[in-house]
């Protein structure tokens, strides 16, 4: 990983540890995939799946049902110890709804 990658990733499990605890207080109504809101609490996945040519595999291509199933998945796996496992159980299932269609949205160009 380049010294920018590591630098985003840390960017981004600060933003996603933030996110976690905040995002518990809020409606489901105030995290639309279209919000800003989203987009932030997607940010943290950009440091570590940024496209093509990305260390991790790229979220490109894939639907919003496939990144709700993968983040579930870690977040239900309560033995995982990677970055990915403890990301997800910060996050409301309201927020992985959120994160799932603004990842899925952005990756059909917009």
């Amino acid at each position: 990983m380049t010294l920018k990658g590591a630098l985003a990733a840390m960017t981004g499990l600060a933003l996603a540890a933030c996110a976690g605890e905040a995002g518990k207080a809020r409606e489901p109504a105030t995290l639309a995939a279209g919000t800003g809101e989203a987009a932030r609490l997607a940010a943290a996945c950009s440091g570590c799946h940024a496209g093509p040519g990305a260390e991790i595999a790229s979220l490109e291509g894939r639907s919003a049902g496939d990144i709700r199933a993968m983040l579930g998945a870690y977040k239900s796996e309560r033995g995982g110890t990677t970055v990915m496992h403890r990301l997800s159980r910060g996050y409301t299932d309201t927020e992985i709804e959120a994160i799932s269609t603004y990842l899925a949205t952005q990756a059909e160009g917009g």
